[in-house]
């Protein structure tokens, strides 16, 4: 065998695992999409139904909107690309009718375990981040606050010298 073939075996063989992976990763995406889709018709519902300010959810939701919706529109544009290039024919070394090899169950642990710490670490971020904008909000009102009160001072205090 020369070392040609050997070198399009090594190439197909590490396009196939990133296409497992891939795949791996599609699939859980699609679980990912599926409970946001049921927790954005939850909340609808919820606040369809309730009577109630929804001010300080409408502040959480718009946070986490402004970091999810630009990632998830890059992601819509990456898969759009990748569907529009692999539509695009190549010259095949063997038969496309095989079924694909399932991913080994080591990299699927890992990808899962990968997937929970990216997200457990969003979750952090996104909570992180709007603890710091309810800190913002109280700093504000504060300085409000100090700003009137000092107003009220210097003005009675001139009122005394008159």
């Amino acid at each position: 065998m020369s070392a040609v073939p050997l070198k399009q075996m090594k190439e197909l063989e590490q396009e196939k695992d990133s296409l497992l992976a891939g795949l791996d990763v599609l699939e859980r995406a699609r679980e990912w999409y599926q409970t946001q889709i049921h927790n954005i018709t939850e909340t609808q519902r919820h606040i369809g139904q309730s009577h109630h300010s929804t001010e300080f959810l409408a502040e959480s939701c718009q946070s986490q909107l402004d970091v999810v919706l630009p990632k998830l529109q890059d992601v819509t544009r990456c898969l759009c690309d990748l569907l529009s290039f692999s539509g695009k024919t190549f010259p095949s070394t063997g038969s496309s009718s095989a079924p694909p090899a399932p991913a080994p169950p080591r990299a699927i642990h890992i990808l899962k375990e990968q997937n929970r710490l990216l997200t457990q670490e969003v979750t952090e971020k996104s909570e992180r981040i709007t603890q710091l904008e309810q800190e913002k909000t109280a700093l504000i009102k504060q300085l409000f606050e100090a700003r009137a009160s000092s107003a009220h001072n210097s003005s009675a205090l001139d009122s005394t010298f008159i």
